[in-house]
Formats: structure tokens, C-alpha cells, sequence
């Protein structure tokens, strides 16, 4: 609580006066000077008693996001998208609140932080005070307080209280563009689709490269002519196609940063949703997290692991054979390395920050390699 300059000078006169009363005896003054001291009292108790009747309620209009097989749900933000806040302001108690002023506090990395103005609301009133913030960092962050200041009356005594404690909200990196080519070298499960025909019946296949033990009578001839490599019919129904992307922040000489770490998992991010996209699982490896997201409708999951991510060293896990590999690392010597773990007969790509001459702003995809969108990066030849 704090005296504005109209309650200093309210208790200044009324000090004045009471002393001018007594020491000069003049009784006259005395009721004016104690009037004075009241009014100021008065306006705090009615502030105090007024602040403690609102109430205040946030929207932000963001999905929901848990990983999986986690308790933990977070409204999700995306990094440089702007996100709309609706603020209800309630007065609960029995007497009118005065107009009042609303600070939002943002937390680091949300944006920055707002003011926004409430009329007066009698009892049981409400009030949408509408803001915004532009994220500009990933990670964990939101609003960090709400405070509302308000001014008792004759506006002798202001009063700034927390409303809100906290609100906090997952930002994951920007949403880039990418997709899964069509070519062979990339995505051999999936180059061609169609029908296996016996008799009156049909089932789904899917073509892949030849491998040595593979029955030739499934060799699928047009597919061998458009791709110049032996391929073979794989009925669908055989395997579940997926893509295993590793993500690795361990450098050394204080690398990756945290612009670099951004880098990565939007390459990450940006491959992992487009394979989504194309009705692939997708097996995420990233420090002190191993996913595994089955459909579409996981690409939010995908975007809220970049929020959670910190940087470290990834752990190989025991795998299966997935149908293609992407590693995102700090440099090519780390990529190759963990590219080397891997069956020789599964193509892997490796995006390091070396394809990357400008580190600027990771917002926008003019600023990433072209590779890293349209998912034409180098592939490890082992």
C-alpha cells in the first residue's frame, strides 16, 4: 500500500493542524485536522477490503499438451507467434470497485510485459481485458504475475496486489516447413503403394530396397525401372513404419548455445511432423527423453518436447530396424559418429550447425539451410 501525493498532503495538514491546535489552543482546529488523518484512514481500509474481493481468471486460447505416460500439461506457444490473453476481472465483494489498473509480468523469455486498464465494477461485475505476447525464447515460460493497483477513494492511497501467482506456458521452437521426398535414396518403405491382388481380394504393400534372403518373386518391377534399384513388394500389414530421429546437444567449448540448441531441435521438429504427416511413427531421442509418437495427432506432443529439452548428451537406445534415420548434431565428426552405430542397410541423414554459415534468428526459414526444410540433406555413406 502507498500514500499518493494527495494523502501526504492530507496527513501532513491534518498533523499540522492537530499540533497547531494544541499548542496555540486553538480547539477549532482540531476536528478538521483528525477529519483529515480519518479520510486517509478511511480510503485504506475500503482499498484493503475492496482488493481482497477480486478475482481474476486467464485464457489463452493454447491446446493442452502432456507427453506421453507424463501427469504434467502445459498450454503450448510456438516462438515468434503471437498469443492472445483474455483477462476476466471479477469483483466478488459487496462494495464497488474503483477503476483500476492491471500489470501483466511476463516471464523471461515470453515477450514483454503489458498494462491494461478496468473500469469501475460494482458487485459481482466482470470485466475482459484483452493483451498479447510474442515469445521470443523456447522453453518454459508465461506469465509470471498478475498485479492490480488500485486507488482508494478521493485517491488519497494506492494498493498494488498479486492476483495471479503464476501461468505457466511450454514455447517450442518455430513451426518450419518440411517435407518427405519421394525418392528412393530417403524413404524406401514407402516409394510406391498399391494392392497385392489374389484372387478376389486385395492387400496394401509398400515397396523397399532388395535385400540379399529376399524372395525374388516379390521383386516389383516398375518400381525397379523408376528407381534403378532392385526393389521388392512388402505387404504393409508386415511392418509399421517409422523414422528415428536423434537429437544431440553436447559440444564442447560451450557449444551448442542456446540459439544453437534452437537450430537443432527445429531441424528436429521440422522432420519429425513431416514424417507424421506421411502416416510414419516417429522414435525421438533427445536428452533425458525417449518417445515414441504413433500419428498426427502427436505433432503438438513432438513441438511441446523442444520446450522441455536441455542440453546434454543423447543415449542410444536398443531399436529396432526403422525404415530411415535423422541425426541432429553439433558438428559432422558427432553426426558420423552416431551415424556409425546404426545397421549399413538404413539410410541416415545428419544436419549439424556446420551447414550453417549465419546463426541468426531462428524464427523465420530463409535463415536454415534449405535442406534442413525440403529434407535434401546429405545422407552418411558408410
Amino acid at each position: 500500500m502507498r500514500l499518493s501525493t494527495s494523502g501526504i498532503i492530507f496527513i501532513l495538514a491534518g498533523v499540522a493542524l492537530i499540533i497547531t491546535a494544541y499548542r496555540f489552543a486553538l480547539p477549532g482546529l482540531l476536528p478538521a485536522g483528525i477529519l483529515l488523518l480519518a479520510l486517509v484512514l478511511l480510503s485504506a481500509l475500503l482499498i484493503t477490503w475492496g482488493t481482497r474481493r477480486v478475482s481474476i481468471t486467464l485464457r489463452m486460447g493454447l491446446p493442452t499438451v502432456a507427453l506421453p505416460q507424463s501427469r504434467d500439461r502445459y498450454p503450448l506457444a510456438h516462438e515468434g507467434k503471437e498469443v492472445q490473453v483474455e483477462a476476466l476481472v471479477t469483483n466478488t465483494g459487496r462494495l464497488a470497485l474503483p477503476s483500476s489498473t492491471i500489470s501483466f509480468v511476463a516471464a523471461e523469455g515470453f515477450g514483454d510485459s503489458t498494462v491494461g486498464q478496468v473500469p469501475p465494477l460494482t458487485h459481482g461485475a466482470s470485466q475482459t481485458v484483452l493483451t498479447s505476447f510474442t515469445p521470443n525464447r523456447r522453453g518454459l515460460s508465461g506469465v509470471e504475475t498478475v498485479l492490480i493497483t488500485v486507488s482508494g477513494p478521493f485517491g488519497l492511497v494506492t494498493r498494488k496486489k498479486k492476483v495471479v501467482a503464476g501461468y505457466p506456458v511450454a514455447v517450442s521452437v518455430p513451426i518450419l516447413p518440411a517435407r518427405i521426398p519421394s525418392d528412393s535414396a530417403i524413404r524406401p518403405a514407402r516409394l510406391d503403394d498399391g494392392k497385392v491382388r489374389a484372387g478376389h481380394t486385395a492387400r496394401d504393400f509398400h515397396t523397399r530396397e532388395y535385400v540379399p534372403g529376399d524372395d525374388l518373386r516379390h521383386v516389383h518391377w516398375p518400381s525397379t525401372a523408376k528407381s534403378g534399384e532392385l526393389m521388392v513388394r512388402h505387404e504393409a500389414d508386415e511392418e509399421t513404419l517409422y523414422a528415428l530421429i536423434v537429437v544431440d546437444l553436447k559440444g564442447e567449448d560451450g557449444h551448442p548455445d542456446s540459439l544453437e540448441i534452437e537450430f537443432l531441435l527445429a531441424a528436429a521438429a521440422a522432420a519429425g511432423t513431416a514424417f507424421l504427416r506421411a502416416d510414419y511413427e516417429v522414435f525421438v531421442v533427445a536428452p533425458g527423453h525417449q518417445i515414441r509418437f504413433k500419428a498426427q495427432r502427436d505433432i503438438d506432443r513432438l513441438r511441446l518436447l523442444t520446450a522441455l529439452v536441455e542440453a546434454g548428451k543423447v543415449q542410444l537406445p536398443s531399436h529396432d530396424n526403422p525404415n530411415h534415420i535423422v541425426i541432429c548434431a553439433v558438428d559432422d565428426g558427432r553426426g558420423q559418429e552416431l551415424a556409425a552405430q546404426f545397421s549399413r542397410r538404413v539410410p541416415v541423414t545428419v544436419r549439424s550447425l556446420d551447414d550453417i554459415n549465419d546463426l541468426t534468428m531462428v524464427g523465420l526459414s530463409e535463415d536454415l539451410p534449405e535442406s534442413w526444410t525440403a529434407f535434401d540433406s546429405k545422407r552418411v555413406k558408410r
